[in-house]
């Protein structure tokens, strides 16, 4: 009897202990943690810790969030309490300059008009107006502020991201600068003789104007303005040396650079060529290819990068064509871990180009922008000499070959000069006897001093209006997302190097990859299926409509016996063929459950079966060494 008093007083000993080990380690272990995942998704990139590191006054942090308010079965609690946890991190590195505050803004409370306030976006949730809060206040020593609306789960690859921003803006409140030298009318072009009316700026110029800080710089500029962050070329054409070097220097001392290059600008006015040989001489190419081999690629001016499944309609004068070089690049075609672009759905391209890497240049080269792998071709530039571009010839002339290519790309690592003999020489030297040493030379940069970033797109039409905006009425409407990358990128580039290096982190979810193989294999068999269908149907209308000739009776003619058996092959061949693609869709269907069901098997009965044994054999073994002693 007393064994098992002390037996049970032992139980509850231990149990105790168990729940009061457990309630420490809550509170006390709350922010410790082993990070086991395949790429460290639950740890602060190193990126994150060097900006907090660099933070040289005390921020603060208020996280709103209304955890009733959250709808039955919705992501958004888990969400929340990873969040929160990431933010408890930053906390936790920040040595005392991050301070974090949770808030409950329930409705009706001063809680909630706090986050209203701040510029935080309440969901309504039900018909008497309570609203779900799940945002971010961050604000500074003199009362700065930056917000994050909304913690949109969609968005969960780019949390990080998007905690550092506001972060890293806080700690540098001074307006990014950016320099913008363009052999385009960006900004307007001259006026016009006949009305004196000047044109527009550019839709992008307002909308980079409105974002950041714009300062023109002049295609014959022999020095770049140390001021700017990042320096934007748009179609640089016949650039002097002095002008190439300066440009040289500045992203060898750490300015990062966004150019858009063209083998063939359509929207180029200073190159419309002699108007009695219908335009051809003009050049219509961007210059920069000293630079651009030195930065570790090459712009094939001979070539157009075309595809045929991403191909955009046109009109012709023998009717709508799709014309494979009038490109229409969505998701498909874009990297889905760049934070700058990541968030478009379609950039609409004319007449461009792409990039070569040249190997052993030492240059990180990351596609951003690419032809579809199955639509991809070419096209002949030098078809664009004569002239306007004709492009019923150009749709002729294209070459598919299945080789995906780089329209738009995003440099990173070390580069060296491309004037390795050193300065140019000045273009207007000095009157003899002028005494040369009473002006300080900057020190020629034979390499980069702080890694190089650059983003290159080979399309320059990319930023006119035509091809992503539409009048309508009093105000432009946006067709497609052409300024928002130029926007993007510039805000990305103007970032420190390593809020540039926090890209879209891998996803959350781990993917049912073999399901998704199953589902393109089936998918591939469904489209060549489908296609053989098609040309079929085809085939039997076209000998369909060659056995009836003419018919000149307004009732038709009647089918003639042989027509009548061409046409049951025909309705037997099409109900043969749907058959297959039934049968393609049922076998789809079962492989997935199969795999399913052994999927579950196996963790809901395997494994804990081999736990089990595991269990027992150690149990036995215990058991066997008690004996032994």
């Amino acid at each position: 009897m007393v064994k098992k008093i002390f037996s049970l007083s032992g139980l509850l000993v231990a149990l105790a202990l168990f729940i009061a080990v457990n309630a420490f380690a809550k509170v006390a272990l709350r922010r410790s943690h082993i990070d086991l995942t395949e790429r460290n998704l639950y740890s602060l990139s190193q990126g994150t810790r060097n900006i907090l590191g660099a933070l040289e006054e005390p921020q603060n942090l208020r996280f709103y969030y209304t955890p009733e308010q959250a709808p039955d079965g919705s992501p958004i609690p888990a969400y929340a309490q990873r969040v929160r946890e990431l933010l408890e991190e930053y906390v936790s590195e920040s040595n005392g300059k991050l301070r974090m505050v949770v808030i409950d803004p329930k409705p009706f409370t001063e809680e909630e008009d706090q986050a209203a306030q701040a510029g935080l976006r309440g969901i309504p949730v039900n018909e008497v107006g309570d609203k779900l809060y799940f945002g971010l206040e961050a604000t500074n020593s003199v009362d700065a502020r930056e917000t994050i609306p909304f913690f949109d789960p969609s968005r969960e690859e780019s949390l990080e991201y998007d905690i550092t921003q506001i972060l890293y803006r806080l700690g540098n409140p001074d307006r990014p600068v950016v320099g913008v030298m363009s052999s385009l009318p960006l900004t307007g072009g001259t006026p016009d003789p006949r009305t004196g009316r000047q044109s527009q700026p550019w839709t992008v110029y307002s909308l980079l104007s409105q974002a950041l800080e714009v300062r023109n710089v002049e295609t014959t500029a022999e020095t770049i303005d140390p001021e700017i962050d990042v320096l934007m070329l748009v179609h640089p054409k016949e650039l002097s040396d002095q002008t190439l070097y300066a440009i040289d220097q500045f992203a060898l001392a750490g300015g990062r650079i966004l150019a858009f290059v063209d083998p063939y600008c359509f929207f180029d006015p200073s190159a419309q060529g002699d108007p009695r040989m219908g335009g051809m001489g003009g050049d219509h190419s961007s210059h920069l290819d000293r630079l651009l081999e030195a930065w570790g690629v090459r712009l094939d001016a001979s070539k157009l990068a075309g595809d045929k499944d991403k191909s955009q309609q046109i009109d012709s004068p023998g009717g709508p064509i799709y014309c494979p070089v009038v490109l229409a690049l969505d998701q498909d075609c874009m990297d889905p871990n760049d934070v700058a672009i990541r968030e478009l759905s379609s950039l609409n391209l004319l007449l461009a180009g792409s990039f070569d890497s040249i190997e052993g240049s030492g240059v990180t080269v990351e596609p951003l922008l690419q032809t579809s792998a199955d639509g991809a071709g070419t096209v002949d530039a030098t078809l664009l000499q004569f002239g306007q571009p004709d492009f019923v010839r150009l749709t002729e002339s294209f070459v598919p070959d299945g080789q995906r290519r780089a329209v738009a790309v995003r440099l990173t690592g070390d580069v060296k000069t491309a004037f390795p003999d050193g300065p140019p020489p000045a273009s207007e030297p000095k009157p003899e006897g002028a005494d040369a040493s009473t002006e300080a030379k900057p020190e020629h940069l034979a390499a980069s001093k702080v890694p190089f970033h650059a983003v290159l797109v080979a399309d320059a039409d990319i930023l006119a209006d035509p091809l992503w905006t539409s009048d309508r009425g009093f105000f432009r409407q946006i067709t497609a997302g052409n300024g928002s990358l130029a926007v993007n990128v510039l805000e990305n580039l103007c970032g420190s190097s390593d809020l540039i290096s926090l890209r879209s982190r891998e996803g959350f979810q781990r993917p049912f990859t073999k399901k998704a193989e199953l589902e393109q294999a089936a998918g591939e068999r469904l489209k060549a299926k489908q296609k053989e269908i098609e040309a079929a149907l085809r085939e039997t209308e076209s000998k369909l409509a060659k056995l009836q000739g003419p018919q000149d009776s307004p009732g038709g003619a009647l089918l003639s016996p042989e027509q009548e058996a061409e046409l049951e092959r025909a309705n037997q061949t099409y109900l043969e063929q749907r058959r297959e693609l039934r049968d393609v869709r049922s076998q789809l269907n079962t492989d997935i459950k199969s795999l399913g069901t052994r999927l579950k098997l196996f963790n809901t009965i395997l494994i804990p079966l081999i736990l089990l044994v595991v269990a027992l054999v150690s149990a036995r073994n215990h058991v066997r060494t008690r004996r032994a002693q």
